[in-house]
């Protein structure tokens, strides 16, 4: 018993054996992979800022602009805040379903907004 212990000591000493905590998040991306988000992120942005200087007016300006602002909140929560990987916690996917509330609400918000300046279907 005592050279197992010494043994599994010795491993992890030397980077051979992971901890349960890593368990927990699988496998964890590159740098690689968090710089091509970057780009992906940056040419969303681009083209969010292009896309309000082209002139476009009511459903045409706010509705590509809804739909990257969505593909952006999903791939920083799920990339960066590392819901992908909320696959453990309590009741599976807890805080995957709080962010996904919080975008909705987010949305309301904004079509309450636009509402209320008469701009939503303009």
């Amino acid at each position: 018993m005592a050279e197992q212990t010494a043994d599994v000591a010795a491993a992890a000493a030397h980077g051979h054996v992971e901890s349960g905590a890593h368990d927990d998040h699988g496998h964890h991306p590159t740098e690689r992979h968090y710089w091509i988000i970057f780009a992906i992120l940056a040419v969303l942005t681009a083209i969010e800022v292009a896309w309000s200087y082209l002139g476009f007016e009511g459903i045409q300006l706010w509705l590509p602009l809804m739909v990257m602002m969505v593909a952006k909140f999903i791939l920083v929560a799920g990339e960066f805040m590392h819901l992908r990987f909320d696959r453990k916690i309590v009741n599976g996917r807890l805080f995957t379903w709080a962010f996904a509330g919080s975008l909705l609400l987010a949305i309301a918000v904004y079509f309450i907004v636009f509402a209320a300046f008469d701009t939503v279907f303009a």
